[in-house]
């Protein structure tokens, strides 16, 4: 019997929050990554290059300027470079994508029902096109979480919490947390960009969600509970999203990692992370 050739994917983004947590979750399926990511290399940077296409099946197309919760209440200067930066993606990657009839996987967000910021109307755009094109899929990731990252303005809120819990002991709260949101587990995610892809999946606007609406001090409460961390809500009103709409959710798929469950998994990654940077060599020079 004839061996099944090995899928080879084109990752655009492959060292970001999503993307790097992807390239494994295919490496672990027995496919092929070629990773691409302005992070890598200058030569990367999908806004300029010409993409590696060739002998690829199929790319996943996540590089994106993403902002962060602290943008929230930057200036209009990000803002605009974030615009410009996911016009110049689009208007370099999809003419190639086309071009090559390669099948793509454009990752959206629900944040494109918003049009008036950057970010929401880039990624509508982002859908328009891959909707013209005979070789692209697309979903609306809603709010993902589950990866521990680094503190930095684009830190996600799960995150931020987590590292303040446990570094200080107190969650400081930019807001009241009062506006609410839908959380996703990456893993559960990840399953549904494979699935949009592996099923040529279109003919709707796909949701990637939980269907779950939580409020950002009950997420606080819940880092809190399971630190032992206080905390201190702001002053300011949070962006609420309670009223966008959401649509079906992928046909086939739905969440399985519940919030408190993924908020543990990355506490004791925090944990596990301490305990390594505190046996390594460069701890005690």
């Amino acid at each position: 019997m004839k061996n099944k050739r090995t899928i080879k994917n084109l990752v655009l983004g492959s060292s970001g929050y999503v993307g790097s947590a992807f390239t494994r979750f295919l490496e672990a399926k027995g496919e092929k990554v070629i990773p691409f990511d302005i992070k890598r290399s200058e030569k990367e940077d999908a806004r300029f290059a010409k993409l590696p296409l060739k002998d690829v099946d199929r790319v996943y197309f996540i590089a994106w300027d993403v902002g962060g919760a602290k943008y929230l209440f930057g200036d209009k200067s990000q803002l605009i470079r974030q615009l410009e930066w996911n016009l110049k993606l689009l208007e370099n990657v999809m003419p190639q994508l086309e071009k090559s009839e390669v099948p793509f996987f454009f990752l959206s967000s629900q944040y494109a029902e918003e049009y008036g910021t950057p970010y929401g109307s880039t990624k509508r755009l982002g859908e328009i096109w891959t909707r013209l094109l005979p070789n692209g899929v697309w979903a609306r990731q809603w709010n993902v979480f589950g990866v521990l990252e680094e503190i930095d303005d684009r830190t996600k809120v799960i995150s931020d919490f987590i590292h303040q819990a446990i570094s200080t002991g107190v969650i400081k709260m930019m807001t009241n947390g009062k506006e609410e949101r839908q959380f996703v587990h990456i893993e559960d995610s990840m399953r549904a960009y494979h699935k949009m892809i592996s099923e040529e999946i279109k003919g709707g606007i796909y949701d990637i969600t939980s269907g779950r609406w939580t409020s950002i001090l009950e997420v606080a409460d819940t880092i809190a509970k399971l630190t032992g961390a206080k905390v201190i809500p702001g002053t300011k009103n949070g962006a609420s999203h309670k009223d966008m709409p959401s649509h079906d959710l992928v046909p086939g798929w739905k969440a399985e990692v519940s919030l408190e469950a993924g908020i543990k998994q990355m506490i004791d990654a925090y944990h596990d992370r301490m305990r390594v940077r505190a046996i390594s060599p460069l701890s005690s020079s």
